[in-house]
């Protein structure tokens, strides 16, 4: 309806970008938040952490190598980066979807589950923090070093506070209101002041980091006050929380994929060079994911659904609208709009292979390891 048939003006919808952006940005790292449970990452944790530590700065540094060589007119370094920093992580909505549809196969999806599961909300707010990062150190590209690092930890430890004093306090209140009605719908509206408060506080940028700290202490209050030994029963009811916000975050996931579907530009260069991004994040998925299986020791039919699973998504689509919202005079970025373009290519693109291509693989290699099993069997007899 928008850049293909031209029946609404694409103008219209980008002019309200900056707020619309902001609002799935807290949206989807409230959702990150309170769905982490503490206890889960401290024994999953080194798992999931390694498949990250080699895939998400492969897929950044290679797609960054490769638009700043073959694309210098478009993209330097720090800019391509900056776009391999935004499609670089998972979606959990698109990973929750390709293990459903292994699963309709009748494939068994044991270890690999939770691995990629934890992998994909803890890349949410990592690709967040590292998309904001990039874009301040862009935008301070002609001050000092020095003065570059100071501005970004004194944003990250001033968002941090805010957020886990804001969680604390705010968790306090909902033990007294556990008895009355619409108390998530006041949390959405403090998640937004929490975003605006540590905005305010903690210098631009900051926001995001803060809310994603605000809803992971909500989520994790009474595990955190018995580690500071306070005996009191303190009652979160993160079940309801959860459930609401399942579907809050399902109408904004759902509105912002008819946003940027309207608002993209559609051309045979980018279709052409958003595919080939796409083959580099499964080549460089294929790479990371085959090492840290075979240190895991994962079965063959875990690591090969790692390896298959690429998930990119919503959160890659918000972060692309951070160039234009950070940068609304084009000062440091010429064409901001290359980046919801390249990146709407890419989330389809892995969004197609994952659905169709990854659930057949899958498939395949268990009948394999089936009919191995079976001979084997048969051997013995």
């Amino acid at each position: 309806m928008g850049p293909i048939a031209h029946i609404y003006d694409p103008e219209l919808f980008i002019r309200v970008s900056p707020l619309m952006s902001i609002i799935a940005l807290c949206i989807i790292l409230f959702d990150a938040g309170i769905n982490v449970d503490l206890r889960l990452i401290i024994s999953a944790f080194p798992r999931s952490i390694l498949l990250i530590a080699l895939t998400y700065p492969l897929t950044m540094i290679s797609i960054g190598l490769f638009l700043s060589y073959y694309f210098p007119s478009n993209f330097d370094l720090p800019k391509a980066l900056l776009l391999g920093g935004m499609v670089g992580g998972t979606s959990t909505v698109t990973t929750i979807g390709i293990i459903s549809a292994i699963e309709k196969t009748g494939v068994a999806v044991d270890e690999a589950k939770t691995v990629l599961l934890l992998e994909s909300v803890l890349t949410d707010p990592i690709s967040v923090i590292t998309c904001i990062t990039l874009l301040k150190i862009i935008m301070l590209s002609k001050v000092s070093l020095l003065v570059i690092v100071e501005d970004l930890l004194t944003s990250f430890i001033n968002s941090i506070i805010v957020g886990y004093v804001s969680g604390l306090i705010w968790s306090i209140i909902l033990d007294k209101l556990k008895e009355k009605p619409l108390t998530y719908i006041v949390t959405l509206a403090v998640v937004f002041l929490v975003y605006v408060a540590s905005e305010e506080f903690g210098g631009e940028g900051s926001g995001a980091l803060a809310v994603f700290i605000f809803s992971l202490v909500i989520a994790n209050f009474d595990y955190i006050v018995k580690t500071v030994g306070i005996k009191r029963k303190f009652e979160v009811n993160r079940k309801v929380l959860r459930e609401f916000h399942r579907e809050i975050t399902f109408l904004i996931k759902s509105f912002f994929f008819t946003y940027i579907g309207l608002i993209a530009s559609i051309s045979l260069n980018y279709i052409i060079l958003g595919s080939a991004l796409v083959i580099i994040i499964l080549i460089d998925r294929l790479i990371s994911a085959s090492i840290a299986s075979s240190i895991l020791k994962l079965s063959q039919l875990d690591k090969t659904i790692i390896e298959t699973t690429v998930a990119s998504g919503l959160p890659a689509l918000v972060m692309s609208q951070l160039p234009m919202i950070y940068d609304p005079t084009r000062t440091h970025f010429q064409s901001p709009e290359i980046y919801p373009n390249l990146c709407f290519i890419i989330v389809i693109g892995t969004v197609l292979f994952g659905a169709i291509v990854t659930p057949l693989i899958a498939k395949r290699k268990a009948s394999k390891i089936e009919g191995k099993a079976t001979n084997t069997s048969k051997q013995i007899s």
